[in-house]
């Protein structure tokens, strides 16, 4: 059964930003212990001083930092970035916060390995988006605010979102589309709907859970239905903080935030904005591919043969134009010269996202979807064997490509 879930967070607010961050302090730790105790010492311990603002000093005192009147402010970086975002939520807690935040989010959209490195995925946020001056950012203040995503990386963090958590999170989405599409919604707003989401989840994947491991996901699905449950018949929200559809629903909206599709109004309010309403798109494409497939096939399908026409709909300005054998390469080569590793390989998922993103903000609106990608190494590599390499990756689940020209260049000696 392949439905996911990312469901271990006590975490009320998660920015998907922090996940740069730890990209770019993987080579510093190797454990849990090791990467929360770094970022909790660059970006909640250390502190700066920066020029003295009379919003920044109100907003720092409602978190009940002490702030006195000169010609300076000392803060955290998290902090100053956090106050620099839209939302001005999404700070990680000294107490949980880092912990939580390394132990599961980066690692659950396969961006690092276990051990910290990067990984292929990682790479292309890392080495292919992220710019010198975000990775400057997290030593120093900068006017580059890391935490806030470029439309770039908003499409790499929504391609990995929905790879790691879309079984849950557009059915989700489109529950709060049909209710809140032209207004605003709080946190219990959008709670009260998670068990309802919960239970059709779990009757669509139940002739799936083969497995043992596959049965032990549906009932962690059922125990966070009726956890949630109970929290709407106790009220525990005018208990404090915590409850677990707060838990389970505000992180899923603050990475919607990140990632364009809604916005804060107010305290825990939002509501969709302009893109996100055109992610009804997407919430469309897998209901109908539901009809056609296993459940369990659908988000993948999704992800390998219509995400990136949709992206270049949704987050592009010019009709998309689909690559074809005569430019194939072209398109793949300055993704591929920026990610390609010692043995000269590039793994195809990877590449074909950064490929599409490099393409989407050029304005060009070229784009190619990874089925489509298969045909054409095979077509290229035919007509030309000179041009290219591929094999299957260790796992049986992707290809690694090495290119060896393209007209008129050599890229290997």
């Amino acid at each position: 059964m392949a439905f996911r879930w990312i469901s271990r967070s006590r975490l009320s607010m998660q920015r998907l930003g922090f996940c740069k961050a730890v990209l770019a302090f993987s080579e510093l730790a190797r454990t849990p212990e090791q990467m929360a105790s770094l970022l909790d010492q660059r970006l909640g311990e250390e502190k700066f001083a920066v020029p003295y603002d009379d919003a920044l000093a109100t907003w720092l005192r409602r978190l009940d930092e002490e702030i006195k009147f000169n010609p300076q402010i000392v803060t955290s970086l998290q902090k100053l970035y956090i106050y620099g975002h839209p939302s001005q939520t999404g700070w990680l807690s000294e107490k949980h916060g880092f912990n939580e935040y390394v132990e599961y989010l980066p690692r659950g959209l396969g961006l690092v390995t276990a051990s910290y490195e990067r990984t292929d995925m990682g790479l292309v946020l890392y080495q292919g988006l992220m710019s010198k001056e975000q990775l400057e950012a997290f030593d120093h203040p900068s006017a580059v605010n890391p935490l806030v995503l470029e439309r770039g990386e908003q499409v790499f963090f929504l391609y990995n979102l929905l790879a790691a958590d879309g079984d849950f999170l557009v059915p989700f989405y489109d529950v709060l589309l049909n209710r809140f599409s032209d207004g605003s919604f709080n946190y219990l707003d959008a709670g009260s709907l998670i068990p309802g989401v919960m239970e059709n989840i779990g009757n669509t994947f139940l002739g799936s859970a083969y497995s043992i491991a596959d049965q032990k996901k549906l009932q962690v699905l059922e125990k966070g239905k009726q956890k949630i449950l109970e929290n709407i018949k106790n009220q525990d929200e005018k208990k404090g903080s915590g409850a677990r559809r707060e838990q389970t629903t505000i992180p899923r909206l603050e990475w919607l935030v990140d990632v364009g599709a809604v916005e804060l109004v107010s305290t825990r309010t939002w509501r969709f904005t302009e893109l996100g309403l055109k992610l009804s798109t997407l919430t469309q494409a897998y209901a109908a591919e539901m009809k056609k497939r296993y459940p369990e096939n659908v988000m993948s399908a999704l992800l390998d043969s219509w995400f990136f026409e949709f992206v270049a709909q949704t987050y592009g300005k010019a009709s998309p134009q689909e690559i074809d054998r005569d430019n194939f390469l072209a398109f793949i080569q300055p993704a591929y010269k920026k990610l390609v590793g010692v043995g000269g390989y590039c793994l195809l998922r990877p590449l074909l996202l950064y490929s599409n993103i490099l393409s989407l903000c050029s304005s060009r609106s070229l784009f190619l979807e990874y089925n489509r990608a298969v045909e054409l190494l095979e077509d290229t590599y035919q007509s030309d064997p000179t041009a290219l390499h591929y094999t299957i990756d260790r796992y049986n689940t992707d290809y690694q490509v090495r290119l060896e020209r393209i007209p008129g260049e050599y890229l290997h000696n």
